[in-house]
């Protein structure tokens, strides 16, 4: 048995891992939000850019769209027919 498995053997240390996990990612949007107003940049382009956490919602939404869009291109295009290879 290597050492990730015995980690994750161990239900209350998933638990603990997990919650760690999740106050990591807290802590990185939360540093998204407000180190933008302590240390400002010139660098935008637009107006819209120097909103907090911009690329992550624009990169966010794009990952949406682009998965919105595959599933929908899969049906349309991709997908056969049910009988298809009965024929």
């Amino acid at each position: 048995m290597n050492f990730l498995e015995r980690l994750l053997e161990n239900p209350i240390r998933v638990t603990r891992i997990k919650r760690w996990f999740y106050v990591g990612l807290a802590i990185v949007a939360a540093a998204e939000i407000v180190l933008p107003f302590l240390f400002p940049s010139d660098h935008s382009h637009f107006g819209f850019e120097r909103f907090p956490a911009w690329g992550s919602l624009y990169g966010l939404a794009s990952c949406v769209a682009i998965i919105l869009v595959s599933k929908f291109i899969g049906k349309i295009w991709l997908m056969r027919r049910e009988d298809h290879y009965d024929s």
